[in-house]
């Protein structure tokens, strides 16, 4: 498929990555490593796909699903979606 997330493995990933997690329900946002997710039990086996299954809005009063996306560097532009 076409899509990132079933194509990609977290452990494909570089450990310092980061992966910007979003509620579909609140909104809350929240930012996460690579390194950091991997850690959770059973996840270095993970397609991305079912990372953002697994995971759920860090707000315990709603704990909705989340929307994951990577967040890139870019060497001309500095951090993009860094500083608001």
């Amino acid at each position: 498929g076409m899509n990132w997330k079933t194509d990609l493995k977290l452990s494909d990933l570089e450990p310092g990555t980061e992966i910007e997690i979003i509620c579909k329900r609140c909104g809350l946002g929240r930012y996460e490593t690579q390194a950091k997710l991997i850690t959770e039990p059973g996840f270095n086996n993970l397609y991305l796909d079912q990372v953002e299954y697994s995971l759920c809005c860090s707000n315990r009063f709603c704990r909705g699903g989340v929307r994951i996306s990577l967040l890139h560097e870019d060497k001309n532009e500095g951090f993009v979606g860094g500083m608001a």
